[in-house]
């Protein structure tokens, strides 16, 4: 070692005259590191030439990028592309967000991970964002170029190494040879950003914990005549007493020195605005590290006297790129599974066990890591020259048996909900759960039992017995959340079970066939003059009714979306038996029983335009057309009618006026979308046009007005805040045909109800 220190000692001091190989080391620094694609940009621009790299974190991205014989100007338009930014963030491309895997919508806001083999030992999650989609593309980006090198990291289009910190040993560890898109992961996973992966029972995290800034893995691997340094990271401050994050990074990280070594060098420190996690910015990054590396190329050319051609240099990458192979994955194997788990992955994915390329994956890929049996994916493709293709091993992390989920609706109006929900999971050759949950609160309480499996065919479908009890209690005459001074004025019970079963439309259709016996029972009275000694009207109505619903769905939201569309067009039979017992207000108390079958036809569009820019706009259009016929009275037909709530406000009314066996609704939404999408300024106006309006004609019967004669407006604005848990909105609206048309309130959270038998 003393020998080798001399050597290099020597070399340092001797060889600073003159320059023959250059080696560039990149720091990491998150976004900052973007600036490092202008530097190396900069660099070509003037004919310096890079014969080796290495780099940590963010730089060992970019290096690793440039290594494989990816030009700047290449990372310039991948860095700011929908794909990277989507990466960055921790999304997934919405072409591959599967509606058909997706839960129905339910007002939870909370969901921890149980482990029940251990006690019920609760896990925290240990990253804010899905590395999924980065950890697919970059087996994708840089599967050829290992194998082009032979997993040699000496041989790529440019010698390369990066670091990452084996926490398990708690060292840093050098990457020179292996699979080069499993070293960049391992030197990239910040810490809480991206989860940790594996390597050889080791857990590897990001390389500037232990080593920030590569410059003593340049001179130790490579010796090079002149080192270029792109820095744009420093040691952190102190830990602060209230900073939780100061605490932990001080205590997983070692200072990194960021110098040379021995001359000769130059360290850039590109000056830019762009934050930490700020990857929208990459174009001003790049820019900002093109004009710091041009401020110090005189001297850069002084000291460097050898310059590469362009055009020679485009050649060589050319031809280097020429010998990567095309990933196409000859064999697919699962870790982490049992055997009946892996067949339910291996029919997803390549059931017919043919050669399958990269791009025709991703799609069955990402359809896998939808499944709620499965938390995570992470690829390893291998070469294998004897077949020509790779072989890819996917490591399957399972969710975990139980989770738990919690939420409601918590409002300045007395209709508080609180949720709380338990899903346990069952994969094996088919992949199941069953989930029970329960919505409690004077306006609305429900308790739900559903079973769902989903089926390994070529076609997604999945199957789903279910059994729901619904509640909804139309209250007036409140003073607070528990003392009600007079009887509410309309209560309704559901009691239902059936099937649902669905298939697949693409990645966002789904078609959905549902079976159905209900029991519904409606308390009510039809005049304000009652009292707590007066008895309801009951109204029975036990039915059955069956349904089929083809639906388009984009949306970007559960409730108060500004992104995507909704296409729903659903056709339902009803039929069953209505008994009604008038209540105390009327003279003659006679029991009404009668047969009633129909069908209702029913679409909906729900389109939002400019789904990028602060201004956004919203189309609602709705169409009802129902042969339902009318029961023994006005307030019981108007329960079983089809009706109009466009927003959540409107659905924690009785709107008596918003419904109609036909009529066509719409309107139209006003969006100021700021603050990258957490604040949304939201202006909503609707139009009710029923065909005929059913009217209360004497003794409380139920009729129909004229065609076309009536309307009703509904007028609404919200600020909306999206905070972490869920939605923070207050809501003023105008709802024509309440007592009291203008109404506000405060709210956190969602109006979302379980199922009913109509939906």
């Amino acid at each position: 070692m003393f020998r080798r220190f001399c050597i290099l000692a020597l070399l340092c001091a001797g060889q600073s005259g003159w320059a023959q190989r250059v080696g560039v080391v990149l720091s990491g620094g998150g976004a900052v590191g973007l600036t490092h694609i202008g530097v190396l940009m900069a660099l070509e621009d003037n004919g310096i030439p890079i014969d080796y790299i290495t780099g940590s974190s963010m730089g060992a991205l970019v290096g690793a990028m440039y290594a494989s014989g990816i030009s700047p100007a290449q990372m310039d338009s991948l860095f700011q592309s929908d794909l990277y930014q989507r990466m960055a963030t921790g999304e997934v491309e919405p072409e591959y967000n599967y509606y058909f895997k997706q839960d129905a919508p339910d007002a939870s806001m909370i969901t921890l991970g149980l482990n029940v083999d251990t006690a019920l030992q609760m896990s925290l999650p240990t990253n804010l964002r899905s590395p999924v989609l980065i950890d697919f593309e970059q087996m994708r980006l840089f599967a050829g170029a290992s194998a082009a090198s032979d997993y040699n990291m000496d041989s790529l289009f440019v010698p390369f190494r990066c670091v990452a910190s084996d926490i398990t040993a708690r060292k840093e560890v050098v990457f020179s040879k292996g699979d080069l898109a499993l070293a960049v992961r391992a030197s990239m996973s910040y810490p809480f950003y991206f989860k940790p992966i594996l390597i050889s029972g080791h857990l590897m995290m990001d390389g500037g914990m232990y080593n920030n800034f590569p410059s003593d893995v340049m001179y130790t691997d490579f010796l090079p005549d002149y080192i270029i340094g792109s820095n744009v990271a420093y040691n952190s401050p102190p830990p602060q007493p209230d900073d939780l994050m100061s605490q932990l990074k001080a205590i997983m990280t070692q200072p990194t020195n960021y110098v040379l070594p021995c001359e000769p060098g130059l360290i850039i420190e590109p000056k830019t605005k762009v934050t930490l996690f700020d990857f929208s910015s990459a174009e001003q990054a790049i820019l900002d590290g093109y004009a710091s590396t041009m401020e110090h190329m005189p001297e850069i050319k002084a000291a460097v006297h050898r310059r590469m051609d362009k055009v020679q240099l485009d050649h060589a990458r050319a031809l280097f790129r020429e010998k990567c192979p095309p990933v196409v994955f000859g064999d697919i194997a699962f870790a982490g599974l049992t055997k009946g788990q892996a067949t339910y992955c291996e029919r997803l994915l390549n059931k017919n066990n043919e050669p399958i390329s990269a791009g025709a994956l991703k799609a069955k890929y990402f359809r896998l890591y939808d499944d709620k049996n499965v938390s995570g994916l992470f690829p390893r493709a291998r070469y294998v020259p004897e077949r020509g293709n790779f072989n890819l091993d996917i490591d399957v992390m399972r969710e975990r048996r139980l989770e738990v989920m919690f939420g409601g609706l918590f409002s300045s109006r007395a209709v508080n909900m609180g949720m709380l929900a338990a899903r346990y999971h069952l994969f094996g050759r088919s992949s199941s759960w069953l989930e029970g949950s329960t919505y409690f609160g004077k306006f609305y309480t429900s308790g739900q039992l559903r079973w769902r499996t989903d089926l390994s065919s070529r076609t997604p479908l999945y199957l789903e017995p279910l059994a729901t009890y619904n509640r909804w209690d139309h209250f007036s005459g409140f003073t607070s959340f528990f003392d009600e001074v007079r009887p509410s004025y309309i209560v309704r019970k559901e009691l239902w079970g059936g099937a649902n079963a669905g298939m697949a439309l693409g990645t966002k259709g789904l078609l959905r066939f549902d079976v159905k016996y209900a029991q519904e029972r409606d308390n009510y009275y039809q005049t304000s003059n009652f009292d707590a000694r007066d008895t309801a009207d009951i109204t029975e109505f036990k039915f059955a009714t069956t349904g089929l619903t083809l639906e388009r769905n984009s949306l970007n939201r559960k409730q108060q979306p500004n992104r995507g569309e909704l296409l729903r067009v659903s056709l339902r039979y009803m039929g069953g038996a209505e008994n009604t017992l008038p209540g105390s207000l009327w003279a003659d108390r006679t029991a009404y029983q009668r047969r009633h079958d129909w069908v209702v036809l029913k679409g909906t569009l729900d389109k939002y335009f400019l789904p990028h820019g602060m201004f956004r706009f919203g189309l609602l259009a709705e169409g009802v057309y129902s042969t339902q016929p009318f029961f023994q009275n006005y307030t019981a037909t108007t329960l079983q009618t089809p009706v109009f709530q466009p927003t959540p406000e409107s659905r924690t009314y009785f709107l008596q006026n918003y419904r109609a066996s036909q009529y066509l609704a719409g309107g139209v939404r006003t969006i100021i979308a700021v603050a990258k999408n957490k604040f949304d300024l939201r202006l909503e106006g609707y139009l009710f046009q029923p065909y005929k309006a059913l009217e209360r004609s004497g003794n409380n019967a139920v009729d129909e007005g004229s065609a076309i004669s009536t309307r009703h407006y509904i007028a609404s604005g919200s600020l909306i805040y999206q905070s972490p848990l869920g939605p923070v909105w207050f809501n003023t609206s105008y709802m024509d045909g309440l007592g009291q048309p203008w109404v506000w309130s405060l709210n956190l959270g969602y109006v979302i109800f379980s199922q009913t038998a109509r939906d």
